[in-house]
């Protein structure tokens, strides 16, 4: 079964919903204009009828029997007025006003048709004919077109999604097939380096070219690490343990330390013994690695990193901080392919990653910045992620 994609889902309804607010514009139009023709056909029939029933010269009489003798007196009113204002005959509920301006003319949804003629019993008359506008035929236009706008953007919605989906999700399969390919071949040539300049490290002892190619070497491996987290963490549902934090801590320092000694800086720790959590080996090396790497790579030369663990009463506080620039956007650093103006390098992924797993283990996160440059993580990890220390990772 495919999984929904909100994403996809959205623009699946919104692009068609776009055609159909453009043709509701031209439908619109249309509309108003069969309303228009409507109202002139109806002032040109009503005015048709009502001279033909009074063309010839007859009594009232002679007008009546003539007018209800046709199919049109049930569409058509009539009122008969004489030159005293006088009403001598209406079909009207309510008879309106006789209108000397306007032969003809629409009011109240209603067509009007106003004219003198000659009766032979009573002379010259004023006489009003009305009938109500007739919208049956555009409402069931109204109907057709809201039905097939709806239908069809219903049709296209689903059409656009499965289709979308289809081609997303053979590009996504395709994309894991490669990254898994290419994560797999460089796994191991980054193996093969760090085997050789693990052994040249013995003869070439304090050589600084040889630091840079373990630091870039570690980095590399971290940046790796990072890629096939995100590629498997959503298929792959890794192991909890019972972890030494305070142990665990200290030995991903310690594979970080060369990347330090290239730049002169000195690591500060603090760390509280006995420290046990229950967590992912996989997620918290992560969650560890991107931050030392990051306050490393954004630490500036000759400066200081302190890191921090103690444990408090409800929260076990995990703390990172550097010396580098200026982070403005705090709440933004976390957003995944996010980089600030004064960051270089990497693929912004590392902060995201660790953003999923704080909140997969509900670990509050807060990010502060000073002017002089002093960054600040700190991750608070709830009691309940937290053990004894009596146990043996």
């Amino acid at each position: 079964m495919k999984k929904f994609n909100l994403s996809i889902a959205w623009f699946s309804f919104l692009f068609p919903l776009a055609i159909v607010f453009l043709f509701a514009i031209v439908a619109h139009f249309y509309i108003k204009e069969s309303i228009s023709i409507l109202k002139r056909n109806d002032e040109h029939f009503i005015s048709c009828y009502a001279n033909r029933v009074t063309t010839h010269k007859q009594s009232i009489k002679e007008f009546k029997e003539l007018i209800f003798g046709t199919l049109e007196s049930f569409k058509y009113k009539v009122a008969i007025i004489d030159s005293k204002n006088k009403l001598l005959y209406t079909t009207f509920n309510r008879t309106p006003l006789y209108d000397f301006s306007n032969r003809t003319y629409i009011k109240d949804n209603k067509v009007y048709y106003n004219g003198i003629k000659d009766f032979s019993d009573v002379g010259n008359v004023k006489i009003i004919f009305g009938a109500a506008l007739d919208y049956s035929e555009i409402k069931i236009k109204i109907i057709i077109i809201l039905m097939s706008g709806l239908i069809f953007l219903i049709a296209c919605s689903l059409f656009l999604y499965h289709h979308i989906t289809d081609i997303y999700t053979n590009i996504s399969k395709k994309l894991d097939l490669f990254f898994k390919d290419a994560i797999h071949e460089i796994r191991t040539p980054l193996g093969v380096i760090q085997i050789n300049l693990d052994f040249l490290e013995n003869t070439m002892e304090n050589s600084m070219p040889l630091k840079r190619a373990q630091g870039g070497v570690r980095n590399l491996t971290s940046v790796y690490e990072s890629i096939e987290y995100s590629i498997k963490h959503q298929k792959v549902k890794y192991a909890k343990n019972d972890i030494d934090l305070s142990k665990f801590l200290q030995t991903r320092i310690e594979f970080f330390q060369v990347l330090a000694d290239i730049k002169n800086i000195d690591i500060q720790r603090d760390i509280e013994k006995d420290i046990y959590i229950y967590i992912s080996r996989v997620e918290l090396q992560r969650l560890i690695d991107n931050n030392i790497s990051n306050a490393i790579k954004y630490s500036k030369a000759n400066t200081q990193i302190e890191i921090k663990l103690q444990k408090e009463k409800c929260f076990v506080n995990l703390n990172f901080s550097n010396y580098g620039e200026y982070i403005e956007n705090t709440s933004e650093i976390f957003k995944r392919y996010y980089r600030g103006d004064n960051f270089k390098g990497g693929f912004g992924l590392g902060l995201s990653i660790v953003q999923n797993i704080c909140k997969d283990y509900n670990i509050d996160v807060k990010v502060t910045s000073k002017e002089d440059g002093k960054s600040t993580f700190l991750y608070k990890i709830p009691n309940k992620m937290t053990l004894s220390g009596n146990q043996n990772d």
